[in-house]
């Protein structure tokens, strides 16, 4: 990533200017170059390096009720690192680098410091903390551990296994000693999912199209005890026959479902979740901040180690941003994507 520069200039941004149906188009944001704003009382002034694009975004611009929204009129929210211009915290120091909530825009006052987690370059580049050591690698460490309840020896599955976060649970749920299995889209997403992430099988379902229940079955004999999902749709529908009683299915995204104004409509599964006492819970990660401290450090640990290693798909500038989602959901990124903003 290129470095910040001094605070003389404009900051960019890339402002929310209308809902979206669906995945969010590049006519749903709008570029504008601003002042630089001022340092807050109390807060920090940081020039952004690297800014995140998640999933989650389409739900925060989508029409629908959803746990986050990001206004019309508002810069698109994100998180990012930065590097500390100025200071009115005597905890942070000009050149300190940070992450939190930056947005995508070339500068970031943040009024609260406690906003801002403290990157240190000498354990990991500044990208590795929006991936491995940022929202993706909590988010991957807090779904397998606290809603999967792992257990030694069990299978796990784990859809859109070659994504920033699915890549992240098939390395974790490897070392902890489990079975695991990807789903993912053409030969070259499950051939890396086989060599690099840790799993160790990998279902091509654009292959297996209408086959892909049959070949989990073939696949998974003896059942799947985890099913980190990451799609919902029919990948889902293709799983749901080979969990075990007792399973726990950890639903972390939807990027399977291109809208959701029109309920879509596929097999009901109360039947499954009574006969098989299953466990289905939502991951929405900022619901466990209590236990981040906790993740960090191990994920730190398991990054210096090499048991973790980080994918990244960078695109160079601001103005790649408002296109950006829909590489996320045409499955053309090729590990966690983020924007170099300083380009």
């Amino acid at each position: 990533m290129t470095g910040p520069g001094s605070k003389a200039g404009v900051n960019r941004q890339v402002m929310v200017v209308r809902r979206a149906k669906g995945v969010p188009t590049p006519d749903c944001f709008q570029i504008v170059d601003s002042p630089v704003p001022q340092c807050p009382a109390g807060g920090v002034l940081l020039e952004t390096l690297c800014a995140a694009v998640d999933p989650a975004m389409r739900g925060w611009l989508s029409e629908e009720r959803n746990y986050m929204t990001v206004s019309d009129g508002e810069v698109m929210r994100a998180h990012g690192v930065g590097r500390v211009v100025e200071s009115q915290d005597e905890r942070w120091v000009p050149g300190d680098l940070a992450y939190g909530w930056l947005g995508w825009q070339r500068y970031a006052a943040v009024a609260s410091s406690a906003l801002l987690w403290p990157v240190d370059e000498t354990v990991a580049p500044a990208p590795v903390w929006l991936s491995v050591l940022g929202l993706n690698g909590l988010t991957a460490w807090i779904g397998l551990n606290l809603l999967g309840r792992p257990v030694r020896g069990e299978t796990i599955v784990v859809s859109a296994a070659a994504g920033g976060v699915g890549g992240l649970v098939g390395q974790l749920a490897a070392h902890r000693g489990l079975r695991a299995v990807g789903i993912a889209g053409g030969a070259s997403k499950t051939e890396l999912a086989r060599t690099r992430l840790g799993f160790h099988a990998a279902v091509d379902y654009k292959a297996a199209a209408g086959d892909l229940g049959r070949e989990l079955t073939r696949l998974l004999p003896d059942g799947v005890d985890i099913f980190f999902d990451n799609t919902a749709g029919p990948i889902a529908d293709a799983v749901f026959p080979v969990l075990n009683g007792g399973a726990r299915i950890v639903q972390c995204g939807t990027v399977a479902v291109p809208d959701w104004t029109t309920l879509p409509t596929g097999p009901r599964r109360e039947r499954d979740i009574l006969v098989k006492r299953l466990s289905w819970h939502g991951l929405v990660v900022f619901d466990h901040m209590a236990r981040f401290e906790e993740a960090f450090a191990d994920l730190k640990d398991l990054y210096r180690s090499g048991v973790l290693t980080a994918r990244h798909d960078v695109l160079p500038g601001l103005d790649m941003a408002p296109g950006a989602l829909g590489r996320l959901y045409d499955g053309t990124n090729n590990g966690r994507l983020m924007i170099d903003v300083g380009l």
